[in-house]
């Protein structure tokens, strides 16, 4: 199968954003550098100085059950699409999200009375959503045969852009209350999204004289990652980059984050945080609409769907029909400034000393973008056998996961900070057998 074929079903189906980057059993980690990500007013107790070295945090949700390993099969050194398994486990309307952040660097530095506190960081981001009905699938696979008298909708729908993030942040030490707000310059890399308000794609086959009518009217914008889009040949051949490349001014923006850290008595410490507020980018570099409003019949004409998705130039089609770039035929034109939200998000949590080695939290998080919405909510455990040793577990249920059980493991000798966490251990690192994955990992010198 054609490399770039692959990845372009894989991401249809699989990997992009992009569900939310709950990380919750970040949140309940106060002590640890890169937990300040999640809320400015988070520094580890009793340290001055802190450096972040790159850490890496991936979330992943698939609606229903569906998993990598539906969609492709292994002969030999070869793989294949095989998408009978996939289709019988989806949904009538399914959606996929994808979250990546990677943190390059991040600075940190306190008074010597901890009164003040200031931070510096840098970090890559991209979010992702995709939402596509089941029929896009069928008819991808199984063609239009089987669905004689029926009038299909296979538009596909999509959300996905990624930026670079730019902070300066500020604590303050008030009694037994640390608050702490962020600035964070955006800088966007790449944007693709349709209009909501124009997704039809449409097929429809006539029982009588299996007359072929196909119905467009589809709209979608790009910033510097589609430059042309031509279905002739394949039928799916578009001109694209990927995503990651060189930020640029001309897509730019701000968000702030603001973060409450109290600790109630020797005990109790609750925390809060709000995170991208106001946050938006402003698309203005290699801005494009590819819009098609078509509508075509053709005479005895068939969709051979097992041909289209690997890549076969053989299209089954009456002549009249040379390529799918006659369907289509997707006008590109310059567009005004494009803006998109960040997803805002919103935690709040405590937790409770047991004892020395023994603690007990509480911690939820609501993010929301476009209506978009999730909540999620856990309550977790922590040990701490020996001073540079901690362990814990976290039970969570969100909107897109009903039951999770989270796992951290930190490791502490000296200045070194090193650490795993994960919202769903079973699946942190099985995203080819699940149909959700997220984990994080990361390390910090702390002083």
């Amino acid at each position: 199968m054609h490399h770039q074929h692959k990845i372009t079903i894989f991401l249809l189906f699989l990997s992009a954003g992009l569900g939310a980057q709950q990380e919750l059993m970040l949140s309940s980690l106060p002590d640890l550098w890169h937990s300040n990500s999640i809320n400015p007013a988070f520094y580890p107790e009793g340290k001055r100085f802190f450096i972040g070295v790159p850490a890496l945090s991936l979330d992943i949700a698939h609606s229903g059950e569906l998993t990598y390993n539906d969609l492709f099969r292994e002969e030999g050194d070869r793989t294949y699409i095989d998408l009978s398994q996939a289709i019988d486990k989806l949904e009538p309307e399914n959606e996929l999200f994808y979250q990546q952040r990677i943190e390059t660097v991040s600075l940190g530095l306190r008074s010597r009375d901890s009164l003040w506190g200031l931070q510096l960081g840098h970090a890559i981001l991209l979010n992702a959503w995709v939402k596509y009905p089941k029929s896009l699938a069928q008819i991808l696979w199984y063609g239009n045969a089987p669905f004689v008298g029926q009038t299909l909708q296979i538009g596909p729908q999509t959300d996905a852009f990624d930026w670079h993030e730019w902070s300066v942040g500020v604590s303050r030490q008030v009694g037994n209350f640390s608050l702490g707000a962020r600035l964070k310059y955006l800088t966007g890399m790449n944007l693709l999204r349709t209009d909501d308000g124009h997704t039809e794609l449409s097929v429809y086959t006539d029982p009588d004289i299996y007359q072929l009518t196909l119905r467009t009217d589809y709209q979608f914008y790009s910033s510097s990652l589609v430059e042309s889009f031509d279905t002739s040949g394949y039928g799916y051949d578009i001109n694209a980059g990927s995503f990651g490349g060189s930020p640029s001014t001309k897509n730019s923006g701000f968000a702030f984050d603001l973060g409450l850290h109290a600790k109630l008595s020797e005990r109790l410490s609750v925390y809060a945080s709000a995170l991208n507020l106001g946050g938006a980018i402003t698309w203005k570099k290699d801005v494009s609409t590819f819009t098609s409003r078509n509508e075509y019949t053709y005479n005895g004409a068939e969709i051979a769907g097992l041909d289209i998705i690997n890549g076969s130039d053989n299209l089954d089609f009456d002549a009249q029909l040379d390529t799918l770039n006659d369907i289509f035929k997707f006008v590109k034109t310059g567009s005004d400034n494009l803006k998109n939200d960040l997803p805002m998000r919103i935690y709040a949590g405590g937790s409770f000393d047991l004892s020395e080695k023994w603690s007990v939290s509480l911690n939820a998080m609501y993010e929301t973008l476009n209506s978009r919405d999730n909540t999620a909510a856990g309550a977790g455990i922590r040990w701490e056998p020996l001073r540079w040793l901690s362990l814990g577990a976290m039970y969570s249920t969100s909107s897109r996961s009903s039951s999770n059980l989270g796992f951290h493991l930190i490791l502490q000798p000296g200045p070194v900070q090193v650490y795993l966490t994960s919202d769903n251990l079973l699946n942190g690192f099985s995203a080819k057998s699940s149909p959700a994955a997220n984990f994080r990992v990361g390390g910090a010198l702390v002083f």
